[in-house]
């Protein structure tokens, strides 16, 4: 018998024998006791809608990328196509050309120097007008008003105080008492030319003051009396003095002047000192200086508000015993 059909023949037996001990054999059965596979569970925490938009907020925003700029470039137009060497042209030599003797470099110009500026000194207003009222004696009992106007054109200047009697003081005061100043103003300050005063109508209640700065003569008249003296550098008159003070305010604790009142002139030393005022304009910081007087001389006083240009807001002038005039500004009036 052949190998082949051995083999095969052996494998059908192991069949056969197989089958009959599953069909007649012991019976195999699987525990009781198998619990069944456990089942996962997956829960979702999801939170309410308002808690979502509370942690969207608070998470940063993510920057955009930025867009792509777009650069438009212009347009070149396609050059010709090169000509081939046979098309070319024959290449001239360029034209000799003559040297020439070198140029001399031109001079810069001049520089032209600065023109001088002229000192002009400190500047003073165009137009000032100070109102005043006048009180009398030690109660300071209001009898009157007054006003000084001060005129600038150019370099000349005009200054002018009217003093005037007001309700029951004018019946036994009656006239005014009016003061005239005319000049230059320099860069040292004023420098008067004629000064006038005239105390009513009367003539022999005139005074007057030329002042000669050529000849530096001062000629005085009062009533019928005349004179010339000699004019020292600086002479001011009863009214520039004031100004004169606003327009270099004192920087000593002593100032000294030499003032003429159109009947005499006098030298004058004054104290100055710093000092609160009261007035109808509220208070003001000034400079406050007094004449050191010599015995049995009127005691004059003159208050310069810092705050307007040191112009006179107080004038006093008391004698002895108290009695006097008190001239005290209420209001002010500047034109630049």
């Amino acid at each position: 018998m052949p190998d082949r059909m051995k083999k095969l023949l052996g494998v059908l037996c192991f069949s056969l024998a197989l089958h009959l001990a599953l069909l007649f054999g012991p019976r195999f059965s699987l525990p009781p006791s198998l619990s069944p596979a456990p089942v996962l569970e997956l829960k979702l925490d999801i939170p309410p809608p308002a808690a979502l938009a509370q942690r969207e907020a608070a998470k940063p925003a993510r920057p955009h990328p930025p867009k792509p700029r777009t650069q438009r470039l212009p347009l070149k137009k396609a050059s010709p196509a090169p000509a081939t060497p046979d098309a070319l042209p024959a290449a001239e030599p360029p034209p000799v050309q003559a040297k020439s003797a070198p140029q001399p470099e031109p001079e810069p110009a001049p520089t032209p120097a600065p023109e001088p500026v002229a000192d002009r000194g400190p500047v003073m207003p165009q137009r000032i007008a100070i109102r005043f009222t006048l009180f009398k004696g030690v109660k300071g009992l209001s009898v009157g008003r007054a006003e000084q106007n001060w005129k600038l054109d150019g370099e000349r200047y005009t200054l002018s105080s009217v003093v005037e009697a007001t309700g029951l003081f004018s019946l036994f005061a009656s006239g005014k008492y009016t003061q005239l100043s005319q000049g230059v103003l320099t860069p040292d300050g004023l420098k008067p030319s004629d000064y006038r005063v005239e105390r009513g109508q009367a003539a022999d209640k005139t005074d007057t003051a030329r002042f000669d700065w050529n000849a530096m003569t001062l000629a005085l008249a009062s009533g019928g009396n005349k004179q010339t003296l000699k004019l020292p550098e600086g002479t001011q008159d009863l009214l520039s003095f004031m100004y004169q003070l606003a327009f270099a305010p004192p920087q000593r604790s002593v100032v000294r002047m030499i003032v003429t009142n159109g009947r005499k002139l006098d030298s004058y030393a004054y104290w100055v000192v710093e000092e609160a005022l009261d007035t109808p304009m509220g208070k003001l910081n000034t400079l406050h200086l007094g004449k050191q007087r010599e015995e049995g001389e009127k005691d004059t006083e003159v208050w310069l508000a810092a705050d307007y240009h040191y112009l006179p807001v107080k004038i006093s002038q008391v004698d002895q015993d108290g009695d006097g005039l008190v001239l005290l500004a209420n209001e002010i009036a500047i034109t630049q």
